[in-house]
């Protein structure tokens, strides 16, 4: 087995990588844009509650300095994510939370550690127990040459940033999402923004419960050495320990926020 003494050689100069945070299937820019990444963001932290209606359009109008066809396109696109319904007479109206599209990488980006919610944070960690270690696994099988560099040169980033979490987290962010493409596996390729997304909401509350960045490195270097070794169990395995982990410091987190009533 290599250890992550004897890669430094190996390597290519380390970047620093991308990070995944906040990955938007809608455009943050333009007027139609900075309508809904605004309004989105205001619905999801409780500003509007579920039940609530939202100002009109000559409220919003003039808020946003925008024309009134860029308003009700910006609704459009919040009803599409399932966050509003807008009815004629009626008015606008936040739908329940049961009926938001969190798997549409905006909603769930519009999520912060102060609006989250304890039973939202446990599906999640609960969605990448479902696809990761999988992942892993049939990373073993078909991992490139390439592909491993890539999850080394994450790795490395994560060293370099033991001291300086937003350097570890961004790199492992893109070290989960090397994993992720080093299935090869399609559909499962097609997550990389949700699971981007929901990683990064992960590593935002565990910021606070965090213990040993070391022992996240050697779990996290585990998993490269299972790839490289073409053990698909031990991939596996390696995978969900560093998630369940993750899952162990989400679970000391002790703030979780109260949702605001819906309206009524």
């Amino acid at each position: 087995m290599d250890t992550p003494d004897r890669i430094t050689g190996k390597l290519k100069s380390v970047e620093t990588l991308v990070p995944a945070t906040h990955v938007h299937s809608y455009p943050s820019g333009g007027v139609h844009g900075r309508i809904v990444h605004a309004i989105g963001e205001e619905i999801v932290s409780g500003v509007f509650a579920p039940g609530e209606r939202l100002p009109g359009d000559s409220d919003l109008i003039e808020r946003f300095k925008a024309s009134r066809t860029a308003i009700r396109e910006a609704m459009k696109v919040l009803a599409t994510k399932g966050l509003i319904d807008a009815r004629q007479r009626a008015g606008t109206s936040v739908r329940a939370r049961n009926d938001w599209d969190l798997l549409d990488a905006d909603v769930l980006s519009w999520h912060s550690p102060e609006t989250i919610g304890e039973k939202l944070a446990g599906d999640l960690v609960e969605l990448r127990e479902l696809i990761e270690p999988i992942a892993a696994r049939l990373a073993a099988n078909r991992a490139s040459e390439d592909d491993i560099e890539h999850m080394e040169n994450a790795w490395r980033q994560m060293e370099a940033g033991v001291d300086d979490l937003e350097l570890y987290y961004a790199g492992d962010v893109a070290f989960h999402l090397s994993v992720l493409a080093a299935c090869h596996n399609q559909i499962m390729q097609r997550l990389d923004s949700i699971i981007g997304t929901v990683l990064s909401l992960s590593f935002e509350l565990q910021k606070d419960t965090l213990v040993g960045p070391h022992e996240g490195l050697d779990a996290h270097y585990l998993i490269i050495d299972r790839i490289r070794a073409r053990d698909r169990r031990g991939a596996e395995r390696a995978m969900r320990a560093v998630i369940g982990r993750a899952k162990d410091e989400i679970g000391r987190r002790e703030d979780w926020p109260r949702p605001r009533p819906a309206a009524g």
